[in-house]
């Protein structure tokens, strides 16, 4: 899959590991002409898809978001809101 975006745009590529590979539509793939749109556009998807990701025209990754993404977060707060005490008994 190629992640690098035409020339002056911004790619967005959603995958899920178990089904976008086989879903008719397969994964998330659009061009977007702004940053500003292609994040939009993955902030939209990141409940559908385990990863999005938002490439440059140089294969530069800019952008990390998916339900993966949110779930990280959840952890390390709770992580954040355990003493410290339990946080060694792990």
């Amino acid at each position: 899959m190629q992640t690098q975006a035409p020339e002056g745009q911004y790619r967005v590529i959603g995958l899920d590991p178990v089904d976008t590979l086989t879903w008719p539509s397969g994964p998330l793939w659009k061009d977007c002409e702004t940053f500003d749109e292609a994040r939009d556009l993955a902030d939209r998807n990141e409940e559908s898809y385990a990863w999005v990701y938002v490439y440059d025209d140089a294969d530069k990754l800019l952008y990390e978001g998916g339900c993966h993404a949110q779930q990280l977060e959840r952890i390390q707060k709770l992580n954040q809101d355990v003493p410290d005490e339990n946080k060694t008994q792990r």
